[in-house]
């Protein structure tokens, strides 16, 4: 049986409304400061096994789950998914899933965060749209973060909890994509 996580409501220092660049984001609705809890992502837990079903069966697109673990992702509730990806993001994910500011956030403006801050190694990518001035204009797992910054997010602790031994991993060179991933990938690349 399938968990659903307790979503941490947005009050009212955010709000959902259209960005100039692309869909809709999510917006402070008043200054937050450095440090803050801003949102806690939610949705229904699912394992590797689920994540796969609901891809292949189309419910899902494959950079749509929000990965908390090495084969654990969450089923972002439409809220959490509206917040949009940044290359040089105000906010960061700390523990499973908690969105902080990592720097002073004004009204008004966009809350986002490093998508692949948040992917464990895998072959994924897409293209970014995100249009700041070092935007890597492809995404891809925490590999495609430029050192610098992914030392900023160790440093602010702008990486999840599963994230941290992952990156030990994957520094010594012992990460291995898991095998799911790989046939999941392969097959999206042949249909």
């Amino acid at each position: 049986m399938l968990t659903i996580l307790a979503s941490a409501k947005p009050k009212k220092k955010l709000i959902i409304r259209p960005t100039k660049k692309y869909g809709n984001g999510v917006f402070a609705t008043q200054d937050i400061k450095k440090g803050s809890v801003i949102y806690t992502l939610s949705g229904e837990k699912m394992d590797s096994k689920e994540f796969v079903k609901k891809v292949n069966s189309k419910e899902e697109y494959i950079d749509d789950p929000f990965q908390i673990g090495k084969k654990t992702y969450i089923d972002l509730d439409e809220f959490s998914r509206t917040i949009n990806h940044s290359c040089n993001p105000n906010a960061g994910i700390r523990k499973n899933s908690e969105l902080f500011a990592l720097r002073d956030i004004k009204k008004g403006e966009e809350i986002t965060y490093d998508y692949s801050a948040t992917i464990a190694p895998t072959k994924w990518s897409m293209k970014c749209k995100c249009g700041a001035k070092n935007c890597r204009k492809v995404l891809g797992d925490v590999r495609s973060i430029p050192k610098r910054q992914l030392d900023k997010y160790k440093k602010f602790g702008a990486l999840q909890r599963y994230m941290k031994p992952l990156l030990k991993e994957v520094e010594m060179g012992r990460y291995i994509v898991p095998k799911y991933e790989i046939l999941l990938l392969e097959g999206l690349e042949n249909k």
